[in-house]
């Protein structure tokens, strides 16, 4: 359709955003008036049936937004006239965020997620202050919620949980990351054909068979070694029920105190931890880019300056084994 006879909307006002969901892949943001127009611009643009649509109303455009993307559209050649879909540039005029996660194509627009997938439709989902909203407006959480009643001094307590708990995960998401050719057996390498393969079965491995195996292959810098054994130690105590033991007890005084010392002497001993497995995965990456990646260079993952520095860390932590020290020892005859 030319410009000529292109219509033009009576009004800029009485438009708004619509989420139209088929199979999941395809689904896609529309600028309409009403859901029924919403469904019908795949149906005419795609050849799919609009009956087949399910259109879920975003938001309304504001006017001023609406002019301006119109005359965006017309400075760049578009002339499609609406209802018609809506670009990345006005998504993020209505306060839009994006991100690709496990193979989805995410949109974030006024605490709802809104997804693409392989796998067929995803329904939209509520997060973040929206999300609590809601939940605290059910009527049986309403009766139930008010069932754990935690003092001040608790309530600070668990957000210094939280912050441990997020220390630990991300140390070990940096193990499960590195040292995937430095750390496993070479039986266990002659077992997985590929690298895909070999990463899967390093990562199947608890935190500790991870540990053991680099123990085992790298000499690690004594003070890194005494807080990584530490750091193994009070991580298990304080996943399995640090909370409820006699000396962590936070129902007590007592208990919340000797919880403080614990999650203190915790924060601090991760931080060096973090840091050396930080080091660890820019130098695994480096060596991806250099060696397995070298003639694929639109493939490899670039480092900034700042990770580069990192990676001298890496080389005064850890050091690989010789090969004689790696060999199985003798076994020595039991003392008398």
């Amino acid at each position: 359709m030319n410009a000529a006879t292109r219509p033009s909307p009576t009004s800029h006002s009485g438009w708004n955003l619509y989420w139209v969901s088929y199979d999941g892949e395809e689904d896609c943001f529309t600028v309409a008036r009403n859901s029924r127009s919403a469904r019908r611009v795949d149906a005419d643009y795609c050849g799919f049936e609009s009956g087949d649509a399910h259109a879920v109303r975003v938001k309304a455009i504001p006017t001023g937004i609406l002019r301006s993307w119109e005359r965006r559209r017309e400075k760049y050649g578009y002339r499609q006239p609406l209802p018609w879909y809506a670009d990345d540039w006005l998504l993020r005029r209505l306060g839009a965020t994006f991100r690709d996660r496990d193979q989805l194509s995410e949109t974030l627009i006024d605490d709802v997620v809104y997804t693409n997938g392989p796998d067929g439709p995803v329904r939209p989902r509520i997060i973040g202050r929206r999300y609590l909203e809601e939940f605290g407006a059910v009527k049986a959480f309403k009766r139930y919620g008010h069932e754990d009643r935690y003092s001040p001094s608790q309530m600070a307590l668990f957000t210094i949980m939280g912050i441990c708990l997020a220390r630990v995960q991300e140390i070990e998401h940096l193990i499960a990351h590195s040292f995937v050719f430095g750390a496993i057996a070479v039986s266990e390498r002659r077992k997985n054909s590929t690298v895909a393969e070999l990463i899967k079965s390093w990562k199947r491995k608890t935190l500790g068979q991870m540990l053991r195996a680099i123990e085992l292959n790298w000499d690690i810098e004594p003070t890194v070694h005494t807080s990584l054994q530490l750091f193994l130690e009070m991580r298990n105590q304080f996943s399995h029920g640090l909370t409820t033991s006699e000396q962590y007890n936070i129902h007590t005084s007592w208990g919340q105190d000797e919880t403080i010392g614990f999650l203190t002497l915790f924060e601090i001993i991760s931080r060096p931890i973090r840091e050396a497995f930080q080091a660890s995965l820019y130098a695994s990456i480096d060596i991806g880019n250099k060696r397995l990646l070298k003639d694929e260079p639109a493939k490899q993952h670039p480092l900034t300056s700042r990770q580069r520095k990192k990676i001298g860390l890496f080389a005064a932590i850890f050091s690989p084994k010789q090969e004689a020290e790696l060999k199985p020892q003798p076994k020595r005859p039991r003392d008398a």
